[in-house]
């Protein structure tokens, strides 16, 4: 008998210690967040102005000294794309408000739909005067960083994504792949 009053009891300040250790390490994770962490708010970064400049600096020195570009080439490649940038950015604001304006009309049953396709029209207007703007600056940046050199082209009848590895890393400027 008493060795069932002892398993008992013994039982008992188990499952008290159980829900006691249950109820403490409940308490300690009330504390801490629960789930992924949350962006910054609206407005704020994880990084400050300092750092992102900081950043700039060290892309860009990696940059040019990979390239091998003088101090003149590397302040007009800067300049070029600051300019297009800031040239973009308007436009970027706008296809997104007209994104989300696209957006509002296909959420409601009883739209419109010549309102839906002029609303559609104006995103694809958007979306090519970006392409257009992107694609100038890539030929534009080709040509400061190609001037007075020969381009080097493979011509490859291969479709393998390793063929095309192999020769950009041989040195070719630029690689068609002809299928």
């Amino acid at each position: 008998m008493l060795k069932q009053e002892w398993r008992t009891s013994k039982t008992w300040v188990m499952i008290g210690m159980l829900l006691l250790g249950l109820v403490m390490s409940g308490t300690a994770l009330a504390g801490q967040p629960v789930g992924p962490l949350a962006p910054p708010p609206r407005g704020e970064s994880l990084l400050t102005s300092e750092d992102r400049a900081t950043l700039a600096q060290i892309f860009w020195h990696r940059t040019q000294e990979r390239l091998g570009l003088t101090d003149q080439q590397a302040a007009d490649i800067r300049a070029l794309l600051e300019t297009q940038r800031t040239a973009a950015r308007a436009d970027v604001k706008n296809l997104m408000a007209v994104r989300r304006q696209l957006r509002t009309l296909l959420g409601q049953q009883a739209a419109d739909p010549a309102a839906i396709q002029a609303v559609a029209t104006q995103v694809k207007e958007l979306q090519a005067k970006l392409f257009d703007g992107h694609l100038q600056t890539q030929l534009t940046l080709r040509a400061k960083l190609t001037a007075g050199k020969p381009l080097f082209n493979a011509w490859l009848a291969l479709g393998s994504p390793f063929a095309v590895e192999l020769a950009a890393d041989a040195g070719c400027d630029l690689v068609t792949v002809d299928q």
